[in-house]
């Protein structure tokens, strides 16, 4: 669905809250936007944005995911996805006669994506000196975090000299009119795409997707797959195909984007990339990162700027992440037959990754961790601890996992340490390097929660928080 079929489908719902006060980017919609969430899972949109022109809309996703996918329920969509997991799964050979084989490939043709070779007629085009990318909103969360950041745009990246696409979401940083800087991981395959960029001497096409078909979102956290396994997974799990844009610049976009900024990457290029808060309150920057040169701005008419917030567990990149799990385990079963569930903590800003496992064997426990170390950096590549736990321990209850750790976990033989062997872009403070660690037990309790306490409320957006909870207190009655 598009950003404007999404607005219709909550506000048909009554999931959509339109907020019409004037907020500014700074403090107010993240503050906002995460305080409301503690109470309603509406989808937020800000229809006036302090000194910008696009209106912002964020949580889309957020205990709702299955109305931004067009589906009944988490489950169905599953579903849907275990429908094509097998005919693009690359560690296996398909196991099928060629007439089923040729019936699931006429049936993925139905969500295969198209392309067009024009943009709508609707697009603005901002270069040279309208080219200014403060123009478009992007949030701060603290007064602490140096740059405004767009939490989780679409990155699309293009090396043309190898025909290689990849389609991502990370953190931009916008630094000033025409410059960003991108977050990119190490060892992720942005990183890779960049530095084989850097061997050819040529620069690094990228665009910046601001609102974009909600579909696409899960499948880009699959590192797995590649560009068109992506659009083709989002047509499937939504049942609504992904049509794409070739741009002039040899790029390919989602053909119902709201905003995207076109620029390059030039290997070499890089900054200290700007402090940025953390799911798990921390706050880092200062990691060389590569500098994006904007080379214009393509923005629909009225645009709406899609944005999760940063929050552990209110937020939907904590929403997403729910749903990549299970997507992962669809895909990674055979390589982890002892895995019932896992789940990857928000609260440690999605590093540490625990496990629902069906065996107590030290040999099959040592090689299940050992594999869903690697495995998971498909999705984090900061990915540095697995916690494993029996069957009768609830994964989603953080102080049952934290009692059973305590209760369970011998330091001397129960934990396994891996030394860091390269230099982190995310580091721990302890410098520890990696860990799997051996627990099993149930007890009860709840999560913390850290971030809360760097959000800033200023006195107008308390004031619009107090009106929309009398308004919506209004409705219900």
């Amino acid at each position: 669905m598009t950003i404007s079929d999404l607005l219709m489908a909550f506000s048909q719902r009554g999931k959509l809250l339109e907020i019409n006060n004037e907020v500014s980017p700074d403090f107010e919609i993240p503050w906002l936007s995460i305080e409301l969430a503690k109470h309603f899972d509406h989808a937020l949109l800000y229809s006036k944005v302090s000194g910008k022109t696009p209106r912002v809309l964020t949580n889309v996703f957020y205990k709702k995911i299955h109305l931004a996918l067009n589906a009944g329920s988490e489950e169905q969509i599953i579903n849907r996805a275990s429908r094509v997991v097998s005919l693009i799964e690359p560690l296996s050979p398909i196991q099928k006669d060629k007439l089923h084989l040729l019936a699931s490939l006429a049936w993925i043709a139905d969500y295969y994506p198209d392309v067009k070779e024009s943009q709508s007629s609707t697009i603005r085009v901002l270069q040279g000196y309208d080219l200014d990318l403060t123009l478009i909103p992007a949030l701060k969360h603290s007064s602490q975090e140096e740059y405004p950041v767009m939490t989780n745009p679409l990155i699309i990246a293009t090396l043309d000299s190898i025909d290689e696409t990849e389609i991502t979401v990370q953190r931009v940083q916008v630094v000033d009119e025409k410059t960003m800087l991108l977050h990119v991981p190490r060892n992720s395959r942005i990183q890779h795409l960049i530095e084989e960029a850097s061997r050819r001497g040529k620069p690094l096409k990228v665009a910046v997707v601001l609102g974009a078909p909600a579909s696409i979102y899960p499948p880009a956290f699959l590192s797995w797959l590649s560009f068109t396994e992506k659009l083709l997974l989002a047509g499937v799990i939504s049942e609504t195909k992904i049509a794409t844009t070739k741009l002039e610049d040899n790029i390919y976009v989602p053909s119902s984007f709201q905003t995207t900024v076109i620029g390059e990457i030039v290997p070499g290029d890089e900054r200290p990339e700007g402090k940025m808060l953390y799911e798990n309150g921390d706050i880092l920057g200062g990691t060389p990162m590569p500098v994006i040169h904007a080379k214009k701005i393509l923005m629909e008419s009225n645009p709406i700027i899609y944005y999760s917030t940063i929050h552990p567990t209110q937020s939907d990149i904590a929403e997403l992440f729910r749903l990549v799990e299970k997507l992962f385990l669809l895909n990674y079963k055979n390589l982890l037959p002892n895995v019932i569930d896992l789940t990857f903590l928000g609260n440690d800003a999605f590093r540490t990754v625990v496990a629902k496992v069906n065996t107590f064997k030290r040999e099959k426990l040592i090689n299940t961790g050992i594999n869903l170390l690697s495995l998971t950096k498909t999705l984090n590549p900061y990915t540095d601890t697995i916690i494993l736990v029996g069957t009768n321990t609830n994964i989603h209850n953080h102080l049952q996992l934290l009692k059973t750790i305590i209760e369970n976990v011998d330091p001397d033989k129960d934990i396994i340490k891996i030394p860091q062997q390269d230099y982190e872009t995310f580091p721990r403070r302890s410098g520890r390097g990696s860990l799997i660690i051996f627990a099993t037990s149930q007890k009860e309790g709840e999560k913390p929660e850290s971030v809360d306490s760097y959000l800033e409320p200023t006195s107008r957006s308390q004031k619009i928080f107090g009106e929309i909870l009398d308004k919506l207190a209004r409705q219900s009655t």
